[in-house]
């Protein structure tokens, strides 16, 4: 089989491998689709201490089941499935209460085992047990699928600021996830969804998700922006998906008395910055992080896709065989378009 692996920082090589065996535990996955992620980008770029070269990264993967271990229940060959990232340990006190995302151990597909850029990966026993497989429905294509891994972390960050009918909504940032944001905040009731995105060509991005209204940082005052169109109130949810420490300062200043913040960008680098807290103590904000996602905001998220609530091919503006990773990876690193997918077979 052909696999790309990452054998250093920034070097992506393609090569031949035997398909790997596998246990009576386990299942090995033709990968028909496999999305470029962010923390995809930042290993690439910088490495992880979770990540020992060579490996095969990316987690958001839709494939058909190939071969199964004699005591895997509850799958066939030739589901076509769609996989959520995290690999549970099954015996910590976050998977004990389904939050298998938060799991002590914190091992994912892609980091500490090698993932989808490749023709076929093998799923472990305690994913197959504790993770998250999903099987999607005949009219939803394997590209659509991969986009349930990031969009279930969309539907766990929702899940935290609680969107409700009439809410003024500002998300920051808007690359796929941001735009993924946007649309699910104007599908879930949000009266007005302000986008803050510096990039001309992810501005038109944000108005074609479901912005009402586009504010460039370069060109006017967020603060004031929001202020003047929310009667000096400020905003009830506050989205960051930008990873600038600014903007998490910002927030707190664009935010309605009692509103909900969610900071779901990390930092690239890991640095102190300075909160005004007097924000969050006189301002009752709730301000909230997230990271992955649980097995039920994934099970969700296949819902969403495969019931079209909203229109998932939008998300989608690259795709690139196996041997074109490389390009595909500089694609999502100079901010074209939203999300590039791999197709292994193509």
């Amino acid at each position: 089989m052909n696999v790309v692996a990452l054998t250093g920082k920034e070097q992506l090589i393609l090569q031949e491998r035997e398909i790997p065996a596998i246990s009576h535990h386990e299942i090995l996955l033709k990968v028909h689709a496999i999305g470029v992620c962010g923390s995809d980008l930042r290993i690439y770029q910088n490495g992880d201490n979770r990540v020992d070269f060579p490996r095969v990264i990316g987690h958001e993967i839709a494939g058909e089941i190939v071969a199964l271990g004699k005591y895997v229940n509850h799958f066939s060959i030739g589901d076509r499935v769609t996989l959520g990232a995290h690999i549970p340990c099954g015996e910590c006190l976050f998977c004990q209460k389904n939050e298998g995302h938060l799991c002590i151990k914190g091992e994912s597909i892609g980091y500490q085992i090698d993932g989808g850029f490749a023709e076929y990966v093998v799923l472990p026993r305690n994913f197959i047990e504790y993770g998250s497989i999903q099987k999607i429905a005949d009219t939803t294509s394997y590209e659509i699928a991969s986009l349930s891994e990031p969009f279930s972390c969309v539907l766990s960050g929702l899940k935290e600021v609680e969107i409700r009918d009439g809410d003024t909504v500002v998300v920051y940032g808007a690359g796929a996830i941001g735009c993924m944001y946007i649309a699910a905040a104007k599908k879930l009731g949000a009266k007005k969804v302000i986008a803050v995105q510096r990039s001309k060509p992810r501005q038109k991005m944000a108005t074609e998700a479901g912005a009402d209204f586009v504010i460039d940082p370069l060109e006017s005052n967020t603060v004031n922006k929001v202020l003047e169109m929310t009667n000096g109130y400020g905003a009830e949810v506050v989205i960051i998906t930008a990873p600038a420490p600014s903007v998490q300062q910002e927030s707190l200043e664009i935010a309605k008395k009692t509103g909900r913040i969610l900071f779901f960008a990390g930092m690239k680098q890991i640095k102190e910055i300075s909160l005004n807290t007097n924000h969050i103590i006189y301002k009752q904000l709730k301000v909230v992080g997230t990271h992955g996602a649980p097995r039920e905001s994934h099970m969700e998220a296949v819902k969403w896709i495969d019931d079209g609530v909203i229109d998932f091919h939008f998300f989608v503006t690259h795709s690139f065989p196996l041997h074109h990773t490389e390009e595909a990876f500089q694609t999502a690193l100079r901010k074209d378009g939203l999300k590039c997918i791999i197709n292994p077979f193509k």
